[in-house]
């Protein structure tokens, strides 16, 4: 029994030696438990859903949305560093943009089929 418990904890101590390490955030009050995708969606909320709503939804002067653009475009994550110059911060906010994007087209696809 002490054995395994031993293993399991070594296997824990190798694990986390080798995941990199995140530290912690202090603007934004995250810790390193926090997900990638979560921290995306934090700078996301913080910097850019003031204009663009959480959802990235809002209609803007042109009758588009963030959101859309951003799924016709063939680089999304370039055009989200015309505003998010820190290369991590951008593929964090990439990441929680795709599932929005991704939320999009399947909900235009079910459309279509309707």
């Amino acid at each position: 029994m002490q054995d395994s418990v031993v293993k399991s904890m070594l296997v824990v101590i190798v694990l986390t030696a080798l995941l990199p390490q995140q530290g912690v955030r202090s603007a934004s009050g995250t810790s390193a438990a926090t997900t990638t995708y979560d921290q995306g969606k934090d700078i996301f909320v913080s910097r850019c859903a003031k204009c663009h709503d959480q959802d990235a939804n809002k209609k803007l002067p042109d009758g588009t949305t963030l959101l859309l653009r951003l799924a016709k475009s063939k680089d999304p994550e370039a055009r989200l560093g015309t505003r998010i110059k820190d290369a991590q911060e951008r593929q964090e906010v990439m990441l929680y943009v795709q599932s929005l994007i991704t939320r999009l087209r399947s909900s235009q696809a079910e459309q279509k089929a309707h």
